[in-house]
């Protein structure tokens, strides 16, 4: 019987193959136009350390940014390298929030700049706001990073209220609010989601990639700031590296200026969506008795499954079962504990994007058979 992973969280190849020509033509417009410039140091006018000075322009009109693109947007190698910087920027030993469930890489470069990371609660609309504003008053939180749609680990949609009502806590108690956006243009039950105001919300930022939608070979991501934050994390950025992936940002300007990278989202959107209904439905279908999630985009499902308290034990005995799954190391400090308790069981990061609808509908099925497997033999 062939194994049926949902482990990482990658594009389909499918995907990769339908991109790979817009992003050959979009790197030979991007060299025709710029030519030898793209392939050197920072070009005044053009490239800074910052990123590429179109791509930065191409974002600012695209997220209705008002003001100098040159001093509210930087460009990255990746939304990962986005928020490292960001944490760079801030004093080793700093406390900064984090969703109790978040992210597991973006909370591992917290723990390694030895930042104190502060856990916020999740609800169904987003973050437990009250819990939030519990941990903001209680004084000197710098930063608290959130992904607002589709999160990593669980999958959840956030409300825009619940969004905005966050910024709003954020502005009051002078942190600074990082919004990560990088599932922000996957969703695919045929709505649109929506951005807090910039503008009305001094201290938010966002900050997203294009590896979930171009390629992750391609490595570009970028923040949109408030000017106070690009001040401060310039000096981290020229100290860290000299420039980022010029041609990278300019073949990426050339494709959404031409119009190729709405087309291509749209084409994600269909064929991701009977992946997604395959998800959802066989979560329904073969896990009926539990609170089972059901996601609208993204690459991400969290599934908490009551009764199961080895985690290791339910992965050995689903991989016998021939569906390989993994545990999730995606707990703030502290807080692993209680909400197992809360939950009464484990929890597990199911992906789905790289695997087939027909696939996705066997996996589940048999993480199914191992739940009601693990479970009679717990209580009998």
């Amino acid at each position: 019987m062939k194994e049926i992973g949902f482990l990482r969280g990658v594009p389909a190849e499918e995907a990769l193959e339908a991109v790979a020509g817009i992003v050959g033509k979009g790197y030979a417009r991007a060299l025709r136009e710029y030519g030898a410039k793209l392939l050197q140091y920072q070009i005044p006018g053009l490239s800074d350390f910052n990123g590429f000075m179109p791509l930065k322009k191409t974002l600012a009109d695209r997220y209705g940014i008002g003001g100098d693109p040159n001093r509210r947007v930087i460009c990255f190698n990746g939304g990962l390298e986005a928020l490292s910087m960001i944490l760079k920027a801030f004093p080793k030993g700093s406390r900064i929030a984090m969703e109790a469930l978040t992210y597991d890489r973006a909370l591992a470069d917290a723990i390694r700049y030895e930042h104190e990371v502060a856990g916020i609660p999740l609800s169904k609309e987003g973050v437990d706001l009250d819990a939030m504003e519990k941990t903001l008053s209680a004084g000197n939180i710098k930063l608290f990073y959130r992904v607002i749609y589709h999160q990593n680990p669980t999958g959840l949609d956030s409300t825009l209220q619940n969004i905005e009502d966050a910024a709003r806590l954020c502005a009051r108690y002078n942190t600074l609010y990082v919004c990560d956006i990088a599932y922000y243009e996957l969703r695919y039950d045929g709505l649109k989601n929506r951005l807090p105001d910039l503008d009305a919300n001094p201290t938010t930022c966002l900050i997203g990639s294009f590896t979930k939608t171009l390629s992750p070979g391609t490595k570009c991501g970028f923040g949109i700031f408030p000017e106070t934050l690009v001040d401060r994390l310039a000096p981290v950025i020229a100290n860290t590296r000299l420039n980022p992936n010029y041609p990278t940002q300019a073949m990426i300007h050339n494709v959404i200026a031409s119009g190729e990278y709405d087309q291509y989202l749209g084409y994600l959107a269909g064929l991701y969506r009977s992946r997604m209904e395959a998800l959802n439905g066989s979560l329904v279908q073969y896990l009926d008795g539990i609170e089972v999630p059901r996601v609208t985009g993204g690459f991400f499902a969290g599934l908490w499954l009551p009764g199961i308290g080895n985690e290791e034990d339910f992965v050995k005995a689903a991989k016998a079962n021939a569906v390989n799954i993994s545990t999730a190391n995606v707990f703030c400090p502290g807080w692993k504990t209680s909400l197992r308790e809360k939950q009464q069981g484990s929890f597990f990061r199911l992906t789905f994007p790289s695997v087939s609808p027909v696939e996705i509908e066997q996996g589940i099925e048999r993480i199914g058979k191992t739940y009601r497997e693990r479970r009679s033999s717990i209580t009998s």
